[in-house]
Order: structure tokens, then sequence, then C-alpha cells
């Protein structure tokens, strides 16, 4: 069954419309600059109503270790997801910080869906194991691949070795435009300064937006990449879905998940709840039909 998470909840009414819809996730957006964006003390006070069983993901862009950590545990989140420019290191400060016991942290990295389309001649900058999705591990009986390579005519092929999870869950393919680096440090950039971008060093729009636009991108372009992720770990497809269009999504991808947000909606931060039914009834219908 594809899981289905309806993001930007705001009050309890919208969470407990989507739970009982049959949501499998709610998203809380703590991203300051968002439409959608919540206190702790709001989404603790919805997610104490809400049925034990459905995943609380908080959406950080980012932030620091301590602050999400302070979060998780107010606001009694089940699922982190990283919507910034967090590196590998910071996912495993994440990862130890929120750890409990015998209890495994849920970490999903967000990936902007443009870094996959590219044009055949161009090389895919994306390496599952620089983003802490797998650990090599020539000793491990799991799947084989390590890293993942594009060939001067375009086609995908794989550099097989061992390896054995990494501190992250599941990637979340989104459209977005390109995020501001963050310092190694984990502490977030000087918000009076402008984002540049990684290898030009120009200044970017100050508009940029990590997620949450409302767009969709080109499945068939990104549908290779989309079997390599889905081959490794959990893929989630986000970014303009509504329910009109997510069966084709599903269809083109066969994602673990799907994430909507603006595509269920009267207004940001305020869902439509007929939208929400008729969004899982779309999907319950191709999960019956697979």
């Amino acid at each position: 069954m594809t899981w289905v998470k309806i993001c930007g909840i705001t009050n309890l009414e919208d969470g407990l419309a989507a739970a009982e819809a049959g949501a499998n996730a709610l998203g809380f957006n703590f991203w300051p600059k968002s439409p959608r964006v919540v206190t702790a003390e709001t989404a603790q006070s919805v997610i104490a109503k809400l049925p034990p069983q459905i995943d609380k993901v908080g959406v950080f862009v980012n932030e620091t270790v301590d602050r999400i950590q302070q979060i998780v545990s107010q606001a009694q989140l089940t699922v982190v997801q990283l919507h910034g420019d967090e590196d590998k290191e910071f996912s495993h400060a994440l990862f130890n910080a929120l750890h409990r016991g015998s209890d495994r942290p849920t970490i999903i990295r967000s990936c902007p869906a443009h870094i996959f389309d590219k044009p055949a001649h161009e090389r895919v900058p994306w390496d599952p194991v620089a983003v802490g999705l797998i650990e090599p591990d020539e000793a491990y009986k799991g799947k084989r691949v390590h890293k993942i390579h594009v060939a001067e005519n375009g086609d995908l092929f794989l550099e097989t070795h061992g390896f054995r999870p990494g501190v992250v869950s599941g990637v979340l393919l989104d459209s977005s435009t390109p995020p501001p680096r963050v310092p190694k440090s984990g502490r977030r950039a000087d918000p009076g300064s402008r984002p540049r971008d990684a290898k030009t060093g120009l200044a970017r729009d100050p508009g940029w937006q990590p997620g949450g636009t409302g767009r969709t991108f080109d499945w068939e372009r990104v549908q290779p990449w989309a079997g390599v992720i889905n081959s490794i770990s959990k893929l989630i497809v986000a970014g303009g879905l509504d329910p009109d269009n997510v069966q084709e999504a599903i269809h083109i991808l066969h994602p673990w998940g799907v994430d909507v947000s603006t595509g269920v909606e009267r207004a940001p931060g305020k869902k439509d709840h007929n939208k929400v039914r008729a969004f899982i009834r779309a999907v319950r219908a191709m999960d019956e039909a697979n």
C-alpha cells in the first residue's frame, strides 16, 4: 500500500479529516518562511488528538540539531524531513541526537528533482553514500549497489558493492529551487546574508523555495533515477500532485510514498477535505489496480 502524506497541516480539523480519509502521515512545517508554518505548541496540540498509528512528520529547513531535537520532543514527532541543504555529517549528528535506545530515528531527505533532470551529456551530481542513504559495507549480505554513474551517452549504470542502510531512511523528490548553503557546523546561515550558489558563488534569488511550490517536475525524464532510488531505499514523490494527476505519477515512478500539500488546499494552510479524500481514493485505486 502506498504511503500517503498530507503535508502542511496547521489545525486540528484538517488533521482529523486527513486521518479519517486514510492518510498514513501528516506533515507539520517548521520553516519560518512557509505560509504553512506552525509552532511546536500548535503541532503538539494537533498531534495529541491524532490516531497513534499515523506518522507525524516535522519538516525542517537548515535548522540546528538542537532545535530539531527540541521540537521533536515537544510535539512528539515520529519522523523528521530535512528540506534544506543539510549534509551527511548533519544527518549523522541528528540521527545520534534523536536515537532513543532501540528506536531507530526516521529521517527523510528531500532532494530537488531538477538534479536528475539533465541532458544526456551532463553528469547527475548525486551519490546515495554522500547523502547518508546507504553506507558501503562489503560484509553486508543485503542489496548491492554503491556508486551510480552516467555514461557519456547518458545511460545509467551501477558500480556494485555491498551496502547497509545509512542514517537517512528515504528520499523525497520535490519541485524546488536550489537551497542556500549551510555551514558544516550545523548552524544556520546568517538570515541577513543572501545565499550563494555553491558552484558559481553568485547570490541566489532570495525568494527560493525548498518545496511546496505546487509545481510538478518531468516524471518521464526523472523515471530512470526513480528506479535507482527505489532499488536501494524508499522513494517518496511530491511536487504539484493533486487528485487528478497522482495516478499518473505513481504509474511512471512507482514510489513507495506520495506527499501532497498545495494540491489538496483551498488556501495556504487550509485543506479542502473533499480534495483530500479524492486524493487518497485515487492512490488507493492505483494500489488496487497494481
